[in-house]
């Protein structure tokens, strides 16, 4: 479950990326979200340069960015990663930048167990636990259960995605 709900959350943020690129709208068009993708390159250059260079150079080409009119300058191989690896926190990330909502409201009871869930699979992917201790855990029916409503859940989740994302007013201001 935990892999296809990774591959799930990246594949969409790329994918929003790609399309926000494809519709060329330029930089300083872009909605907030979309522009701190556009600006990310030069946003990591920041961290180790002079005073100097900021108001002379880096500061600038930061600005020239996000001020730019005509190019879309979005690199959609990034992922706004928030250091929880796939918790709660990663998708309310996501739906922030995005402007997509509450994610709690459509995830419904998956969203009250998401972080377990990602926990289980670290325990598992660190040696801690095995794959069969957590099984254990659970009834067969608890873990249908489990997978019907994720199954359900992320439906409506890339539903909401895909309908918010219909026009191009979605990603721009």
């Amino acid at each position: 479950m935990f892999a296809c709900y990774e591959n799930l959350i990246t594949s969409i943020c790329r994918r929003l990326l790609e399309i926000a690129q494809t519709l060329r709208v330029g930089n300083r068009r872009l909605k907030r979200g979309f522009q701190l993708f556009a600006i990310h390159n030069q946003l990591q250059s920041l961290s180790n340069v002079s005073e100097r260079k900021i108001w002379q150079e880096t500061g600038i080409r930061l600005l020239d960015t996000v001020l730019d009119s005509r190019n879309c300058s979005i690199n959609p191989d990034l992922f706004p990663v928030d250091g929880s690896f796939m918790k709660r926190s990663q998708i309310e990330l996501l739906f922030q930048l995005f402007e997509l909502g509450d994610p709690g409201v459509i995830l419904k009871e998956v969203w009250g167990r998401l972080d377990t869930v990602v926990a289980e699979r670290n325990q598992i992917a660190h040696g801690n636990l095995t794959s069969e201790e957590v099984g254990r855990r659970y009834s067969i029916a608890e873990i249908n259960h489990l997978i019907n409503l994720w199954e359900q859940r992320w439906c409506d989740f890339i539903d909401h995605i895909e309908s918010s994302a219909q026009t191009r007013n979605f990603f721009r201001i």
